[in-house]
């Protein structure tokens, strides 16, 4: 009995360890797998992953975008792209650098009036494609002069990008320059209408000056004359009388005609 338990038990143990080896080749080749795949996303250049979420987001369609074909993506509105989406996914809101770096990973630019790139590894749905992209390295072998075409298409969009900053730049400081001249008008109307306010000034204190002048002269004279001013009570108390005098004698009535009419024509002649 003995010896029949213990064939039994050996069996059955090692039933078990091949069971055990079974799963854990199983599961070593699963973690392998995993751990494949994390560290082939991990080797993605941050840039491509962010610039891939970018455009795949359905929220950044009015700004940036999968083109019709979903093999492009296009830049629709480039001040709110500057503004918003490169500072929250780039840390900066430089649209020339951003193209630089499309340029530098081998995309070009496809449409002459827009703000469409294309790149062979960057298609929409197919994120696994940017393991093909690579970054490119500057070389002045002979060996690569093919790339020669390319690398000037970079340049040029390059060119182009910082083109649209510096006009950019300009219409701001046309702006700005406007405002500054409407400024630089209102103050000078300002300035006027406060001059002219200063010569009114100016003009009543000059006239109150000479007011002051005459009466202080006046005033010299009485102090030196005594009799300057009974002079001058006595000269206008005589006006007086002849003023009264002349409105008495106009106010008489005439004692006749021709005596009246004989005065009149002497007086006249």
């Amino acid at each position: 009995m003995y010896n029949c338990y213990t064939v039994r038990d050996y069996k059955f143990a090692v039933i078990i360890f091949a069971v055990w080896c079974r799963k854990s080749k199983i599961g070593g080749r699963k973690g392998r797998v995993s751990m494949g795949t994390v560290s082939e996303a991990s080797s993605l250049p941050p840039f491509l992953n962010k610039t891939y979420e970018m455009v795949d987001d359905p929220k950044t369609d009015a700004v940036v975008s999968w083109s019709n074909t979903n093999n492009t993506i296009v830049v629709w509105d480039v001040r709110e792209f500057t503004r918003e989406l490169l500072p929250k996914y780039f840390k900066h809101n430089n649209f020339s650098s951003f193209v630089r770096q499309l340029n530098t990973y081998g995309f070009r630019k496809v449409h002459p009036d827009r703000w469409e790139f294309a790149n062979e590894g960057f298609v929409r749905g197919h994120k696994h494609l940017l393991k093909s992209i690579s970054r490119r390295k500057p070389s002045h072998a002979p060996g690569h002069e093919q790339h020669s075409g390319v690398q000037s298409s970079s340049v040029g969009s390059s060119i182009e990008a910082g083109k649209f900053g510096i006009e950019e730049e300009v219409e701001k400081l046309k702006r700005d320059k406007n405002v500054l001249v409407q400024e630089l008008v209102r103050l000078s109307q300002q300035q006027q209408s406060t001059d002219n306010q200063f010569q009114t000034v100016g003009q009543r204190v000059h006239v109150m000056e000479q007011h002051q002048q005459q009466m202080m002269s006046f005033l010299a004279k009485a102090m030196q004359n005594p009799g300057f001013i009974a002079q001058l009570f006595h000269q206008q108390n005589e006006s007086k009388t002849h003023n009264s005098g002349g409105n008495k004698k106009r106010r008489f009535p005439s004692t006749g005609g021709r005596k009246f009419n004989t005065q009149v024509r002497y007086c006249v002649t």
